[in-house]
This record gives structure tokens, sequence and C-alpha cells, in this order.
């Protein structure tokens, strides 16, 4: 089990070569790299079209300095082992078919290159790249200069956990680090469990007690049953209730996490994501790398 081929795609941004040096260099240094810019051609207007170029032409300046652009991208990485490849069309899509082509094992990007925001940190092309790839995407933000040491899994009783858990383990004993399973009970379950505890308890304290660790107890069971005995060591677990997304995202910042791993089913647009819309929150809210764990192919780390 290992990632062989590593498709990265790039747009010139300070943030996508950021995000190219840290998955080459840190994430998966043995890997086979393609880098790949897309070229997105501009609408035509019909009013204007009499006074731009004809799109042959536009393509082949396009090309020229996209070019020159990973050329002089290829030399800052240090690796003259590179496969480099120029694209025309919908980003996402040229990303997909590139990735099949070359067999890529993970599809590495980075936030949005303009700016960093607030809200909303991913790109559109980012995030549909995000949702849509058949094998997992690697979103490269804000990374630290050194392997991850703290790796948090939000996780859910979803038919991806295994693959996720695989994942997991690989990245801990890689990175040699350590990694806390996240857990999140919905306010909708928690809400249910307390009707029943309040009901057969004298005080609403009591009733809290129980509820907490009726909740804790199920879950922590679920959890360590997930981690085989000899990564025990390494693999903690915790579980909070609330919103899935804002309290994976609480739990990255108060714990430090310099990586995400989370699961995703489906591969289109309309497809739902892991626990509703954590994978969203988790992508735009993020401010460590995240690694977003596919359904399809077998692809897995060594």
């Amino acid at each position: 089990m290992r990632i062989d081929t590593m498709l990265v795609a790039v747009d010139f941004s300070d943030t996508a070569a950021a995000a190219a040096r840290w998955a080459i260099d840190v994430f998966a240094p043995s890997a086979r790299v393609v880098l790949l810019h897309v070229i997105d051609p501009p609408d035509r207007p019909r009013f204007a079209r009499d006074r731009l170029p004809p799109p042959d032409t536009f393509e082949a300046v396009a090309r020229e300095h996209a070019s020159l652009r990973l050329r002089e991208l290829t030399q800052r990485l240090g690796r003259d082992d590179l496969r480099v490849e120029i694209r025309i069309g919908e980003p996402y899509e040229q990303v997909a078919a590139v990735a099949a082509e070359v067999g890529a094992s993970m599809v590495v990007i980075g936030p949005h290159g303009d700016r960093l925001r607030p809200s909303r940190f991913l790109g559109t092309t980012a995030d549909r790249i995000a949702r849509t790839s058949a094998v997992p995407v690697l979103v490269v933000t804000t990374p630290r200069p050194h392997a991850p040491k703290h790796i948090l899994v939000p996780i859910d009783d979803a038919a991806i956990t295994p693959r996720v858990m695989d994942w997991t383990l690989a990245l801990a004993e890689q990175f040699d680090a350590r990694a806390t399973l996240l857990h999140v009970w919905s306010n909708a379950v928690y809400s249910h469990v307390a009707s029943m505890s309040y009901a057969r308890k004298p005080s609403e304290a009591e009733a809290r007690e129980e509820i907490t660790k009726e909740v804790r107890d199920a879950a922590a069971a679920w959890l360590a049953d997930l981690v085989p005995r000899d990564a025990r060591g390494r693999i903690a677990a915790t579980v909070a209730y609330g919103r899935a997304g804002d309290v994976a995202l609480e739990q990255a910042r108060d714990t430090d996490a310099e990586l995400i791993v989370l699961g995703r089913t489906g591969a289109g647009l309309l497809k739902p994501a892991l626990l509703g819309s954590t994978t969203d929150t988790v992508l735009h809210g993020a401010r460590c790398p995240v690694l977003v764990i596919t359904s399809g192919g077998d692809e897995s780390p060594s």
C-alpha cells in the first residue's frame, strides 16, 4: 500500500507553489509527481468577439506562458523528474481526467490562490475538485514546514470509516504522529437521549450527568474497537456533541492539529458528503492541510 503517483494541480499562485512543495517534500517524497496546469479559456461575449484574438491564438499564447511558469516552478521545487501537463478546459474536469490517465493515487491542491479570506477559504475550483475527485484529495492550507505530528480525524459510523482508519493508521506510523479520532453526536441525538434520561432521574443535574456518561461510554467503546491493539499507544479518541464541522474546527484549533483526515462518499457535486455538511465546513474553515478520503479506488498510503 503506497502513494505511487501524486497529481499536483497548480495555478502559479504562491499558495499553489507552497502546496506543491509541502506535498512533494514532506507528505509523499517518494511518490512520482505530475504537475498539472489547466488553462480555463475566458468567456467570449458576442459583442466583443471581433475585437478579441481567435481561440486558437489565445490558447497558443496561454500554453507558452504556462510552459514557462511550469519550468520555473520545477526549478524552484528542485526536482528534475517531474512530469508536466498542460490542459485546456474546465479545471476540475481536467484534473479528474488527468488523474485517471496517470493513475494518480492522490490529487494535491492549494486553497484560494488570490488571497487569504476569513471565510470561504477554499476557491471554487479547489472546492469542486475536493468534492468530485475519485481519488483522495490533499488540500494543503498553511502547512507547517515539517511532517504533521498531530492528526485529527472526524469520524462517523459510515461505510467509508474503515478506509479512513486505514489511512489514519498508515499516516500516523509514517509521520510518527499521534492521532485523535473525533466523534460528534448531533444535537438531535443528544436531545433524544436527554428526553429519556430526564424521565428516569429526579433532577436535571443528575440527568445531564447520565446523558454525558451514556453518550461518551457508547461512543468511546465503538471508537476503541476501531483501533488495533498495537496502535492504541498513538491513537486517542474523544467524543463531543454539536455541529460536527464546527466542533472539528474547534478541536483542530484547540489541539493544534497539523493535519485533518476525513471521509467523503460519492464522487459528484450532488452526492452527499460524509457527516452532512462536515466536509464543506472543514474544507472552508481549516487552517491546516486537509486530506479528503474517497470511497473509490484501492489506494492507501504506505
